[in-house]
């Protein structure tokens, strides 16, 4: 992979791992350092990648692998930061009555996220934080994309359950 062909991938994806790297920490410079940390690696490893079609799958498998490294250094094992930790990422300027309503149903989206499995939430993080397909998530978590799929319709028919949105058989 060329130089820059890098620099494509990374102005399309720095937005979603460093969304991804603020769900999974509670400090800005962490998640931009953990970020950044990603695209180092990446970049150093950039010849090993054979299919530029996995380069969403691999990118994340290694932001993955950095927030591993750092929790294992720093917080313990199994050390997470909860989902209502995104509640503090700015969202720009809506006036405060929108940002009142908008806030009130986020807050219920991440408690109704947060009551689900752990692996449901890390597919929903890396399927709508990180904008990757099924088949990338299979890749990225060592599933197939069949799991992926039926992991991710009974977690979203959950959130759907739990928020009271749509029929839910």
């Amino acid at each position: 992979m060329r130089g820059d062909d890098f620099a494509e991938l990374y102005r399309q994806y720095l937005p979603r791992v460093l969304n991804y790297m603020r769900l999974r920490v509670d400090d800005e410079a962490l998640a931009q350092d953990l970020t950044a940390a990603t695209f180092e690696r990446a970049f150093a490893k950039r010849g090993q990648l054979r299919d530029p079609d996995a380069f969403p799958a691999w990118l994340f498998r290694i932001a993955r692998n950095e927030l591993g490294q750092h929790y294992r250094r720093w917080s313990g094992r199994g050390a997470h930061v909860p989902l209502t930790a995104a509640l503090s990422v700015p969202d720009g300027d809506p006036l405060p009555e929108e940002e009142a309503a908008k806030r009130q149903e986020l807050g219920e989206m991440l408690t109704a996220v947060a009551e689900l499995s752990e692996r449901e939430q890390e597919i929903i993080r890396l399927k709508f934080v990180g904008g990757l397909t099924n088949r990338a998530i299979a890749r990225v978590l060592r599933l197939s994309e069949s799991q992926v799929s039926v992991i991710l319709y009974r977690a979203i028919r959950k959130l759907r359950g739990r928020l009271g949105v749509g029929e839910v058989k």
